[in-house]
Order: structure tokens, then sequence, then C-alpha cells
């Protein structure tokens, strides 16, 4: 079997339960999924581990063998081009129905994350091709922002360090500012307005428990 190497799988990880839904079988410490490509006949099996890691094996049945100029982007020619289409649309749609996001690494940016889904049944956005890492939540009722989740250079939020440090933003009243921001806990809200916004770095110098208050927070603000 071959490993897959896509872009698209890039901060991802399976949902296995959605696997399931869409029709892959749980087999020995993987999940597999088989299909006959309309345009060809070519028989795709696809195992995906419970790491995540993809593979795949196109074969061709009638010669008893495995096909992989699909996977040589210098191969071309009609049959191969409409075999290569083929197989990236099902390997787009997989992505699409049973990938979750996984660009924030952190315990405490996972966290966020699941008390979101959980307390207010919202899933965070990712709405920037150009900045994949960055992602908001708003509220269902008006649509309004009131967190982002983002990645961004020590140097560029003053931290000490180098590197990349993963950060959230929440809003706060005016009036409030001087009080909150501390330039340690609490910091200027990082590429927002910061007479609304506040940074936190999601690095332990803050709980999540005091996340939670400020997030629950900075919702009812966005009202």
């Amino acid at each position: 079997m071959n490993t897959v190497e896509r872009v698209d799988f890039k901060n991802k990880k399976p949902n296995f339960g959605r696997l399931i839904d869409y029709g892959f079988i749980l087999g020995d410490q993987c999940y597999e999924y088989e299909c006959t490509l309309k345009s060809s006949g070519f028989h795709l099996k696809i195992t995906i581990s419970l790491s995540g890691v993809v593979h795949t094996m196109l074969t061709d049945l009638d010669a008893g063998e495995e096909y992989t100029l699909h996977l040589n982007p210098t191969s071309t020619g009609e049959f191969v081009g409409l075999v290569r289409q083929e197989y990236n649309q099902i390997l787009s749609d997989i992505i699409e129905k049973c990938f979750d996001n996984n660009v924030f690494k952190s315990e405490l940016a996972n966290k966020i994350i699941e008390y979101v889904n959980v307390e207010y049944s919202i899933e965070f956005e990712y709405l920037w091709a150009k900045f994949p890492n960055n992602a908001i939540v708003r509220r269902l009722d008006n649509q309004k922002w009131f967190a982002a989740l983002l990645t961004v250079e020590r140097s560029k939020i003053g931290v000490s360090g180098e590197g990349i440090i993963e950060i959230i933003d929440l809003k706060m009243r005016p009036e409030d500012k001087e009080k909150i921001i501390d330039n340690d806990k609490y910091l200027p809200g990082y590429h927002m307005n910061k007479n609304h916004w506040f940074t936190i770095c999601l690095d332990g110098r803050v709980s999540f428990e005091e996340i939670v208050d400020k997030l629950n927070a900075s919702y009812h603000l966005a009202k």
C-alpha cells in the first residue's frame, strides 16, 4: 500500500465515528474502506490507522496488479487523468466528511474547543485559506464573534522566547481594559480592537477554569 501525502490531510485527524458512518469497517488496528472506481473498474482499498495515517492501494483486477501511475504527477494521458481525478475526489470526500481539524496542539486549546462544542453546541470555524491555523467562534443567534484561537510568533505579542505560541482572543468591556490588561496573564488583543479584546497565551500561565470564566463572559458580551 502507498502512504497518502496530501496537503488536505495536514492538520487533520480522523473522526472514527464518521468513518463508520461513511462505510469504513474496523479491522486489525485500522479502519478499512473498499470501492470500485467508475472510470476504470479498478479496486480501491483505503486504510486509516488509529494514529491517522492513511494508506491506499489501487488494483487493476484484470491484470491482477497494483496500479500506481495516478500517484506520479508526471504521468499524463486521458486514462490516467480520469483515474487520478476520481481517486482524488474520493479522498477529498472522505476528508470533508470524516476528518476534523487538528490545528491546535496545546491541551488548553483542545479543551477550549471541546468546551465550546459541548456548552454552546458551536464549532470553531477556519475562515481564511491564507491563515489555516486561525479559527473563530460566533454565537448562533446573531453570528457575532466571541472568541478567536490563533497561532502567532511569540515576538509579535511581546512574549519571551522563540517560535510559535497558541493564543485566544476574548471580548471585554472598554471600561474594564485597565483592570484586565496586566501584560502578563492578559495581553492587549492581538489583531483585534484593543479596547474590546484581550489575549491569553495558552501556555499554562492562565488556568483552564479561569479561561472558561472569561470565555463565558465574552460570549455574553457578544450580544
